[in-house]
């Protein structure tokens, strides 16, 4: 029974801290390249970064629990940024073709 509960609570433990990892705030955000330099596989690993950077603040944003202040901030920060990024892609593209 003493071996069950030692299972039983480490298995807890292992989970809350699976948890606790789960919801972090991404440490960093990914470099936007320099729109009038950047060649296509800068391009294509910044859009991968990108989108895995997404991918983690809508994780963070949805299991945090921020109150609806600091929730709007990281959603405009992140809208922000995304918009950046996409001004950089419009011109990429815009070079590359002409």
């Amino acid at each position: 029974m003493k071996s069950f509960v030692i299972a039983v609570t480490l298995f807890a433990s292992c989970l809350v801290s699976s948890f606790a990892s789960a919801c972090a705030k991404p440490a960093a955000k990914p470099d936007i390249p320099d729109a009038a330099t950047v060649v296509t596989a800068q391009m294509v690993k910044a859009n991968n970064d990108m989108k895995a950077y997404v991918k983690d603040m809508e994780t963070y944003l949805g299991c945090a629990g921020l109150g609806r202040s600091d929730e709007k901030k990281e959603l405009d920060d992140l809208k922000k940024f995304a918009e950046d990024f996409n001004q950089v892609v419009r011109a990429f593209k815009a070079r590359s073709a002409g």
